[in-house]
C-alpha cells in the first residue's frame, strides 16, 4: 500500500508541476471520445494546482499515519485536511468548468462508420 501511495504522490507531483506551465491538451469524454474538454492556459494551471494539492494531502496523510501510533488524528488536523481536500476538488472542478468543451480535434471515425 505504501508503494502505491508513493507512486500516486509522485505522479500527482510530476503532473502538477508540468501542468503549472499551462500546456494545452485535450481531455476526451469518457463515454464519447469524439467530444471532450480542451484544457489550456488558466484551466491547465488550475488542474496542476489541484494535483499538487492532492500530492501534498497524500504526504500529510502518510506522515500522520506514521507518527500517530494508531491513534486518530487531532480534530484540528482533520479539519485542515478536509478544507484542503475541498479546495483541491474545487480547483480540479473549476479547471474542467473553465476548459473549452468541444469536438476532439484528433478524433477519426472508425472504419465502416459514418461520422455524425
Amino acid at each position: 500500500m505504501r508503494t502505491f501511495l508513493a507512486f500516486v504522490i509522485v505522479m500527482c507531483l510530476v503532473g502538477g508541476l508540468y501542468l503549472l506551465g499551462g500546456p494545452s491538451f485535450f481531455w476526451p469524454d469518457r463515454l464519447d471520445p469524439s467530444h471532450g474538454v480542451l484544457l489550456s492556459g488558466v484551466s491547465s494551471k488550475l488542474l496542476g494546482a489541484g494535483l499538487l494539492l492532492v500530492s501534498a494531502l497524500g504526504v500529510m496523510a502518510a506522515r500522520q499515519a506514521a507518527h500517530s501510533g494508531g491513534k486518530p488524528a487531532p480534530k484540528d488536523w482533520q479539519l485542515r485536511y478536509f478544507l484542503l481536500l475541498v479546495l483541491a476538488l474545487a480547483l480540479i472542478g473549476t479547471a474542467f468548468s473553465v476548459g473549452e468543451r468541444g469536438p476532439n480535434p484528433d478524433w477519426r471515425a472508425p472504419a465502416g462508420r459514418q461520422p455524425t
